[in-house]
């Protein structure tokens, strides 16, 4: 509809100035016609005024618009010159060369005109090239941008990697032992209360740096992928339900948009792209706080599908921003700043990759897309 308007419009307008001109030349020709008896002068000068209709349609149709209404006008006055007896042979050649000129005029505006409107093509049509070259340069540039950042983002996890593998595993032996001889404490003195509460507050914080320890081994030493092909609602179901009793605990509900994508299939590592889905939606959780809802919906790129997910927290600080990925950056008073960390490492394992931006209604989004399967 709103394509046939312009064309309806321009319709319009051209028929509007055909008739236009052809009601000018004809008032002018009958002008002539009706007041023959006048003198020779007067025709002259009446017939300079054919000069405007002839301009108009040059410059409004081409040289075709100039040509045809110069042959309108000859055809229309020749008559008018071969009977008007008042005529000497100087006023006959006077009018013979001023229709020569109207049409020569015709011809010249219609050609300049059609010059000048092919020029501007060619001037609009460089610009609109220009701009697509420039357009695709700074989508270049961004795209360097991002490859050198994901460059170095390896770099510094490749390093920090062989760090924490060897720390990590000179901290376990003796962990295991410091934590083996707490729990015979604690079974001897099971009677002093006191005693027993100390055992109890060691084997936590035995447990967290437990805990602490795998992950600096997970992220040192990552598996190899054993990729197998999946839905990525199945993927979902199983990762959801790593959560639920973290979302039961802090009244949070989990808000899964169904469509297509979700039997669209990728070919993944099972435990380790659970892994992802769970380290993203803790940190939904932790930036949620309490109530609310986190949402998740299907996403698609070209050559990629994957999965958003939409929290209702404060958002993340633009100062921070670049830093969220990096092993050990952490916010959070009791976090080790790998959450994060290894799921890009898993996700970079897959060819995939990970996008979080502040959403402008609240909260965070993050994207995790990963390569379509070839067939």
């Amino acid at each position: 509809m709103g394509q046939r308007e312009p064309v309806d419009q321009n319709r319009g307008r051209t028929i509007f100035d055909l008739v236009t001109i052809g009601i000018v030349i004809s008032v002018l020709t009958a002008i002539h016609y009706t007041n023959y008896h006048y003198e020779m002068n007067y025709h002259i000068l009446l017939q300079f005024a054919y000069y405007l209709p002839v301009i108009y349609a040059a410059m409004r149709f081409g040289p075709a618009g100039g040509i045809f209404s110069g042959l309108a006008i000859t055809l229309l006055i020749l008559p008018f010159m071969t009977r008007f007896h008042a005529m000497n042979p100087s006023a006959v050649y006077t009018q013979w060369v001023e229709i020569g000129l109207i049409n020569i005029i015709g011809w010249l505006t219609g050609f300049l005109t059609s010059q000048e409107r092919r020029a501007k093509r060619k001037h609009q049509l460089a610009l609109t090239v220009q701009k697509e070259l420039v357009e695709k340069l700074r989508q270049e540039g961004l795209e360097r941008e991002r490859l050198e950042e994901e460059i170095r983002q390896t770099e510094r996890l490749t390093a920090l990697g062989h760090m924490s593998a060897g720390l990590a595993h000179e901290i376990r032996n003796p962990l295991g032992i410091m934590k083996v001889s707490i729990q015979l404490l604690a079974q001897e003195k099971v009677e002093d209360r006191v005693v027993s509460e100390y055992c109890r507050v060691l084997l936590e914080e035995c447990e967290r740096l437990n805990r602490l320890v795998n992950e600096f081994l997970s992220f040192a030493r990552p598996k190899e992928p054993v990729r197998k092909r999946m839905t990525l609602s199945k993927l979902l179901e199983e990762g959801v339900a790593l959560i639920q009793p973290a979302l039961r605990q802090h009244h949070i509900q989990l808000k899964q948009l169904t469509n297509q994508l979700d039997e669209q299939e990728v070919e993944v590592d099972q435990d380790q792209m659970k892994q992802v889905i769970l380290n993203i939606l803790l940190n939904a959780i932790d930036a949620q706080g309490e109530r609310g809802v986190i949402q998740i919906e299907g996403i698609r790129q070209e050559g990629f599908a994957g999965v958003a997910f939409n929290d209702e927290g404060p958002g993340i600080a633009l100062e921070i921003m670049p830093y969220i990925y990096d092993p050990f950056f952490t916010t959070k008073e009791r976090g080790t700043g790998l959450g994060l960390s290894v799921v890009h490492r898993i996700l970079d394992q897959h060819g995939g990759k990970i996008t979080t931006a502040n959403r402008s209604e609240g909260g965070v989004r993050v994207e995790i897309l990963l390569p379509l399967p070839k067939e």
